[in-house]
Parts: structure tokens; sequence; C-alpha cells
């Protein structure tokens, strides 16, 4: 066999690889329709399955504390051992305190003071806990063990410009740039249902509608209280906004304003602290 041939035959297999894995990718999903709640947990995993690492905007709304809301900068390492950092954005309260996470170990910087917090807990898997809001796993275990239940809900999508806007960049493109694809989405439910704390918000409004987002609706089995909703794009598969409830009304918000995806983030890039400043260990 000469070279030419043998590289014809190279490319010949790795297409064909190319191919059976499309194929095995097409098969899994369309076993998996995101419908159903095992298909579209299933498919929020997969799709985390995928990312090498992660920086993300996230915006959290606690209902009756003292800050209006609290935005911060994300960053994770999903390849052993991991890594994950949180930069506070707002509000100027908390502007530049900086927190990472790796294994067991916790370091909180406080610009104000000009100091580093360290601690440890033995045993406890702290980005795990951390990104705990985010993880589907567990739902999926508790509706097994008979104390949720769960149902997909369609979100109805206003063309208002009033509506919110989320952008995922996509780090790695064919073209080796970054690029933005942009959508938008509105709290109002395509369901019967009324009491979901929603029928008061300004930006559930009528008009021509899209439906582009899944919604998962987790209540208590026992109850039937509301419990958490998690909005999951449609196209991404990538949570946007968790709403979290007690005794019927939203209790904490989380909105995932951006992501950015495998940009090639290292553990240095994550753990980065100031250097020589005093250090307190708990």
């Amino acid at each position: 066999m000469n070279g030419q041939s043998f590289i014809l035959l190279a490319i010949g297999l790795f297409v064909g690889l190319i191919v059976t894995v499309a194929a095995v990718d097409e098969y899994l999903f369309n076993e998996h329709p995101p419908s159903e709640v095992s298909g579209l947990i299933w498919r929020v995993e997969n799709a985390l399955s995928r990312v090498d690492d992660l920086e993300a905007q996230l915006k959290v709304i606690e209902n009756g504390g003292d800050l209006p809301f609290i935005r911060m900068r994300l960053r994770l390492l999903t390849e052993p051992p991991g890594a994950l950092s949180v930069r506070y954005l707002d509000p100027v309260s908390l502007y530049d305190q900086l927190v990472t996470v790796q294994n067991d170990q916790l370091t909180l910087y406080l610009p104000r003071e000009n100091i580093l917090v360290v601690k440890r807990w033995l045993g406890v898997p702290l980005s795990a806990v951390g990104l705990s809001s985010l993880n589907l796993s567990q739902l999926e275990q508790d509706q097994a063990d008979g104390r949720i239940r769960m149902q997909v809900l369609q979100n109805v999508h206003s063309f208002s410009t009033e509506t919110l806007t989320t952008p995922i960049v996509l780090a790695d493109t064919i073209a080796s740039d970054s690029c933005v694809t942009e959508f938008s989405f509105c709290p109002g439910l395509e369901t019967p249902r009324q009491d979901l704390s929603f029928i008061d918000d300004p930006l559930n409004r009528a008009g021509d509608t899209l439906s582009d987002e899944y919604i998962l609706e987790v209540r208590d089995a026992q109850t039937d209280e509301l419990m958490r909703m998690v909005w999951v794009d449609r196209e991404t598969y990538f949570i946007e906004k968790v709403v979290f409830f007690e005794e019927g009304r939203r209790s904490k918000t989380i909105s995932i304003e951006r992501y950015t995806i495998n940009q090639g983030l290292t553990a240095e890039d994550i753990l980065f602290l100031p250097r020589g400043v005093p250090t307190i260990r708990g």
C-alpha cells in the first residue's frame, strides 16, 4: 500500500468514526426526549459532561434579604481535581471579594481588609456543595425516593423589547473566534396552573410567542407545594434560571446571565489569589 492509499484509508476510517459517533449521539438523544423529566435531566447532564471549563455571570436575588441582589462571576474547571472561584461584582459592599475552592479547602479574599481567610472542611467536596443548586441529579433521586414529583412545562417567549436577553458564548468555534448567541425569555408559563407566583410578573405579557425553553417544575410529593422551577434552554440544554419557593412564594432566584465554555482555563487561572497578603487559617 503506497502512502497516498494509506492516507485515503485513514481519512475514510476517520470519517466513518465521525458518522458512527454522530449516529450514537442521535440515538441517545432520541432515547431521552426532553418532554420527559428523565430525558430533560439526561440532556442537561450530557451537555455539562462536555464542558471542560466554564465561566458564568450569575445574579442571585434573596427575597426578604438585606441586599437587593448579588452579582458574581463564577469560574469552574471540571477536570480532576477541579477548581472553582467566585468573584463578587455587585453590590459595592462586596465588590472584588473572591472565594476559591479546591478539594476541601476554601479561601476567601477580603479586599477592604486586604487579608486571606483559609478554611478546610475535611471530607467535604466543597465545589459540589457550592454548585448543588444547579445540579439536577439529586432531584432525580429524590423523586425515586418519593419525596418530590416533577414535570416538564413549556415556557412561552415574548417578543417584547422588555424581555430579558441572555448571551451564551462558545469560546471555540470553527474560526477560532468567540460567537455569541442571544435569546430572550420571559417567566410566563403555558400552563393552566395559577399558583406559580408569576401572575404579577411585569414580564408576563401577551403577544406573539415562541417556545424556546423547557421548565422543570418540582413539587413536594405529599403537599403538592411548589418547591423549585428550573429553566433549561432547549438548544444548549444549559440551565438558565432556578427559582426556589417556600410556602408558595419565591424565596430565591438564581439567573445565569452569561456563559463562556471551553476557553482553556487552568487551575492556576481559577485559583489565582493576591500574593504577600496576611493569611488567617481556621
